[in-house]
């Protein structure tokens, strides 16, 4: 169960472990709130159901609705394991399960809803709702250390953990072939203009307006330079009005989401996120494993993926006339450039295989533990 199936991390993680559990031993169900991207790849599917009234926003009346609606489809179902992603699924998911009595209870952690970016009051009432449903909650699933960490100082939980992280069909990522030249033609990009490549949803965390102040440092001096954002969301029209009273038009690309998002990644020439707080996101990992240099914001999350100075640069978040330095020696130092490309990363463990696998066994170790009988489906 996740709140909505949009294009992202999380989702990707959902779907495919929705889709690629061993159908002799799980049957899966995936339960959502409505209007996400994903849902068409599974919307004829008898196991996938809408949840109308789930959605991110906190709105006391349809978030009602919704946990009746989930209360009401857990009884149906009748599940032995109810698995919740993401913050609103997982509060009100975990809460509809402890009272329809489903065994087995996990959630995971793509990243807390809170940061110190939050307003004292957001961040009280976030961390007051994760404590609420934490006594329910069988065992988590972190994609990252830094937030397993936190869990552990909130007292969220104490040994019911697994750090798994957050996997996606890999093999796209490891090969090479893409044809640049139609690609850049294909979104008006010259082609020796330098490419920033961000792949972001546009929400608050993922700090974008950073990227158009960072864009209006650089193209005072340098103009053959392109800033890609392949994602949308909430914030398009208010980053489109920034973008364009700062008369950046020309310098930025923005088409949408891209569901194949691998062959692009190719004609990037580096990464770039100002994120504010994350979880573990799988496009810095995809962009790495494109042997692309990136150029991100110092935060936990960023820290597993990235050693400074060798695969990519870790920036103070806010501090623009840095990324503006390094952006810039990746583009005029190609020595640099390749040199960071090729940097040895070891990323196995975001296999999405290999995260299913151990996604498995802990099912049946969780099953296992709580006496509950497991037999072919």
């Amino acid at each position: 169960m996740i709140t909505k199936m949009e294009l992202g991390g999380a989702q990707v993680n959902t779907l495919y472990t929705f889709e690629s559990l061993n159908p002799s031993i799980f049957e899966s169900f995936l339960l959502c709130g409505a209007k996400g991207l994903l849902n068409e790849k599974v919307k004829k599917r008898e196991e996938f159901f809408i949840i109308p009234d789930l959605i991110r926003n906190i709105r006391p009346f349809r978030d009602i609705r919704a946990f009746i609606q989930i209360r009401k489809k857990l009884k149906t179902i009748k599940p032995h394991i109810l698995h919740t992603h993401s913050s609103k699924a997982g509060f009100l998911g975990r809460l509809a399960g402890h009272m329809t009595k489903v065994p087995i209870i996990i959630h995971s952690v793509h990243g807390f809803s809170f940061s110190p970016f939050h307003s004292f009051l957001k961040r009280s009432i976030y961390t007051w709702t994760e404590k609420i449903v934490a006594p329910f909650t069988n065992h988590f699933i972190f994609v990252s250390r830094q937030d397993m960490q936190i869990a552990r100082k909130l007292k969220l939980t104490d040994n019911n953990f697994s750090l798994i992280r957050s996997g996606f069909p890999a093999s796209e990522f490891n090969t090479s072939g893409a044809n640049i030249s139609a690609l850049r033609k294909k979104y008006e990009i010259n082609q020796s203009d330098f490419i920033c490549g961000i792949i972001a949803p546009y929400k608050p965390q993922k700090g974008l307006h950073h990227v158009v102040e960072i864009a209006n440092l650089i193209t005072r001096t340098t103009k053959d330079i392109v800033f890609f954002i392949a994602g949308d969301g909430e914030l398009r029209k208010m980053l489109e009005t920034e973008i364009h009273q700062k008369n950046l038009s020309h310098f930025f690309r923005m088409p949408g989401f891209i569901d194949n998002i691998a062959p692009v990644i190719e004609m990037f020439d580096c990464g770039l996120s100002c994120a504010l707080w994350e979880g573990l996101p799988q496009s810095i990992v995809q962009m790495r494993m494109k042997k692309k240099p990136v150029v991100i914001s110092d935060i936990p999350g960023h820290r597993e993926i990235i050693n400074d100075n060798l695969n990519g640069f870790l920036i103070k978040t806010g501090d623009n006339e840095l990324f503006k330095k390094k952006i810039l020696l990746l583009k005029n130092r190609p020595e640099i450039k390749r040199k960071m490309g090729n940097f040895q990363d070891n990323f196995d463990e975001w296999n999405a295989e290999f995260m299913v696998q151990r996604q498995q066994e802990l099912y049946l170790k969780l099953m296992e533990e709580n006496d509950q009988n497991v037999t072919p489906v």
